[in-house]
């Protein structure tokens, strides 16, 4: 079976594409990927040897800017590279994950009717999905949404990447330069990074050196930020890595997580089962981060820090309340039950249907 893949943005849009995408292949299955040169999508397509379609994009303001032009033209340039990937590669469906970077191929896919399955992460559905949802053939969802929908929806839950759920071991913390007999708190504010909570967290561990010499940090910065963020890291109890490919490691290390509240970050936190403290994006499409961040904290250990408040001052009293909290990772099953389920639906909707890719071939 022949899939097109198209994901991109933020590490909650590519992440559980990268999920999928690994189980297609060990499948046997051929993919291609669409997503925006020299970005997270590209680096991931490229390690998982999948190859990648690139459409300069640009996402539009949601307020009236002459930027939108641009973007507007850039989306139908974007539109006429994937007519041109559908033409040649002529897969058997189209998986897209509900943000800007989807919107060209979705709308090329629907135009020359090849069957198209859009994820949505959030509870509150996005502007790409809400425009295209009655015209796909399914509306994946993690969760049921918090307003109505037309088309056809079905909640399969969030697909985590492997690698996610690892047990601590040494080597993970020799490997980051961090010390086993320490306890551990791991930084990060998604896959581009968080400068506020960057900063709070330089602060906090400059506090740490002197009055908590028992704790280390481990923090991804994100890769635009890490320039700037390694050049005023000089605690020796502080670890800045730019990105990590294989984050389960580091959540392995984790006694306690600073994180922003994305769906695939606290669906990633909620299968390690480790306490976090959850600092939401506050300009969020809806607020979609501090309800996602409530959420979680209903089911599963931490605290809510608004950014408005995080300081070192409040980063350290949520930490050592949340020190002494035992980890309850999720059942292997659980955990794996939303790629499972999406792989249904893929070989379900594929062109000629048919259980793990059993689809009737089209020539080329």
């Amino acid at each position: 079976m022949r899939v097109l893949i198209a994901a991109g943005g933020t590490g909650g849009h590519v992440f559980p594409a990268v999920a999928v995408a690994e189980k297609l292949i060990e499948q046997g299955c051929e993919l291609n990927w669409v997503g925006r040169p020299q970005s997270l999508e590209e680096h991931e397509s490229w390690r998982l040897g999948i190859p990648f379609v690139s459409m300069p994009l640009r996402g539009f303001k949601r307020k009236w800017s002459l930027s939108n032009l641009s973007a507007l033209t850039m989306f139908f340039q974007g539109r006429r590279l994937v007519k041109e990937t559908l033409e040649a590669f002529c897969p058997h469906i189209l998986f897209a994950l509900g943000s800007y970077v989807s919107a060209p191929a979705i709308s090329a896919a629907i135009a020359m009717k090849f069957p198209v399955i859009v994820h949505e992460q959030n509870a509150i559905p996005g502007l790409v999905v809400r425009f295209f949802a009655k015209k796909v053939n399914v509306v994946a969802l993690t969760q049921p949404l918090q307003s109505t929908l037309s088309g056809n929806c079905e909640v399969v839950g969030l697909p985590l990447r492997p690698g996610i759920c690892l047990s601590r071991e040494e080597a993970h913390y020799l490997e980051f330069g961090l010390n086993p007999s320490k306890k551990t708190l791991f930084v990060f504010g998604g896959s581009q990074g968080a400068l506020q909570i960057c900063y709070a967290t330089l602060d906090l561990a400059r506090f740490w050196e002197q009055q908590r010499p028992e704790w280390q940090i481990l923090l991804q910065t994100g890769r635009r930020n890490f320039e700037e963020i390694g050049r005023a890291s000089e605690s020796a109890n502080l670890v800045a890595v730019p990105h990590l490919d294989e984050i389960g490691k580091a959540y392995a290390c984790a006694d306690v997580i600073v994180a922003r509240s994305g769906a695939t970050s606290c669906a990633e936190i909620a299968a390690v089962g480790k306490p976090a403290v959850l600092v939401p994006y506050p300009y969020a499409t809806a607020n979609h981060q501090e309800l996602n961040a409530r959420a979680h904290l209903e089911k599963h250990p931490g605290e809510l820090i608004p950014e408005t408040m995080l300081n070192r001052t409040q980063l350290d009293g949520a930490i050592q309340r949340l020190e002494e909290v035992h980890p309850r990772p999720m059942c292997p099953k659980e955990r794996e039950r939303p790629v499972a389920n999406l792989l249904e639906l893929i070989a379900k909707h594929a062109k000629g249907g048919g259980k793990n890719g059993g689809v009737v071939e089209s020539p080329r």
